[in-house]
């Protein structure tokens, strides 16, 4: 009863027996998807103090050369200086032409995040920049933000929102206290203002959090476990590097020790996850080109997390239920929240008439109930694209 996704036209059959007659009815998918439908990758790029960000620096074509060989659709970047903030519009130009750049984010006053994404961005916005922590146990205010992209992936029914941000650094008492509460605030937001208007979307939360989860400094207040809770809905997950199996994204132009950048993925997302890798030039096998091998270290102190991810919305779906009573045939069926699903009818396999039209699923089952008086019908479903 699966429909193949790869096999648009392939049905399974089920049927159910009726007083006098006999039914069937057959599901397929409209389309197929990708392999992996969207890949995205986060990036400290250690720009805090540097004074030149041009194309021309060793430090900017080191960090456009990773992105270039690796091709995420999406990249969230921190630590892109705050004054040179409009020479990324060169960098997307030289490295990662025809992508879309968000770069109003909070700041510091001397850092900052952008968001470079391959599909339209349809909106961009800083939440929590500069607010109070007052109310989440430490009084002082947000370092910076928390910087989000709204994004029109092709394919895909529902926009992706990307958030990204940058924790306050440093192990001492009282930043580890004010790392915490940013963490406190961002899982207030999720669950008071985004989760609220936009729960059945897809979501994820990138960036350099400044705290090792399985390594927390002595006086660590688990931020992390702040962010990753059943109200946020965000799930913790630990891509290493193929080569070395290891997790640690810091501190590669010395030893590494600690992970401090995450990628966090909803739920949908979560369920969907195809790959994840902690990148690093100097391990790469087959050995890459003598100008990229060591280029994780001169473009930075912190090492790129990248993870892909399957269309969450091309799932294939499968028949449930189907019940009768009298005339009345009810068909059940998995679905995808906020997905379209169109039903039609025949008696002979080669007629189709439309039933029903944009059946909305607003949860992860439909039921659909018709009156049948023909001896034998068929139902096939559609996925709306």
């Amino acid at each position: 009863m699966n429909a193949a996704e790869d096999k648009p036209k392939t049905s399974g059959f089920v049927h159910a027996k009726w007083p006098w007659r006999f039914f069937l009815a057959s599901f397929w998918l409209s389309q197929a998807a990708p392999l992996h439908a969207l890949s995205l990758l986060t990036y400290n790029v250690g720009g805090n103090g540097t004074t030149d960000w041009s194309t021309n620096a060793p430090q900017v074509q080191s960090i456009g050369r990773q992105l270039s060989y690796l091709q995420p659709d999406i990249v969230t970047f921190q630590e892109i200086p705050f004054t040179n903030t409009w020479q990324m519009t060169n960098f997307v130009k030289a490295w990662l032409p025809g992508y879309f750049l968000a770069t109003n984010s909070g700041t510091d006053g001397f850092i900052r995040s952008v968001i470079a994404s391959r599909h339209a961005i349809a909106r961009s916005q800083k939440w929590l920049d500069g607010v109070t922590l007052t109310n989440f146990g430490y009084s002082g205010n947000f370092t910076r933000d928390l910087f989000e992209a709204e994004i029109n992936v092709p394919g895909w029914t529902a926009p992706l929102h990307v958030f990204t941000t940058h924790l306050k650094a440093n192990s001492d008492s009282d930043s580890a206290q004010r790392r915490a509460a940013e963490a406190s605030a961002i899982s207030n937001f999720f669950v008071t203002v985004f989760l609220p208007a936009n729960g059945t979307r897809p979501y994820l939360l990138t960036g350099d959090f400044n705290e090792d989860v399985n390594r927390p400094p002595s006086s660590g207040q688990q931020p992390i476990q702040r962010l990753v809770n059943a109200s946020t809905g965000l799930r913790l997950t630990t891509p290493v590097n193929p080569v070395t199996g290891q997790d640690f994204t810091r501190n590669i132009r010395a030893t590494l020790t600690v992970r401090f950048d995450y990628i966090l993925p909803g739920g949908l997302l979560f369920s969907n996850m195809a790959t994840s890798q902690v990148f690093r030039t100097d391990v790469l096998n087959p050995m890459p080109p003598p100008v990229l091998l060591f280029d994780d270290k001169t473009a930075s102190d912190h090492l790129p997390v990248l993870m892909a991810f399957d269309n969450p919305f091309n799932a294939p779906f499968a028949l449930t239920s189907i019940t009768t009573t009298s005339n009345l045939v009810t068909l059940n069926w998995e679905t995808t929240a906020g997905r379209q699903y169109d039903v039609e009818g025949s008696s002979d396999l080669q007629s189709w008439t439309k039933v029903a039209t944009s059946l909305y699923a607003p949860s992860t089952s439909f039921a659909f109930s018709t009156n049948v008086a023909e001896i034998m019908q068929f139902f096939r479903v559609y996925r709306a694209p």
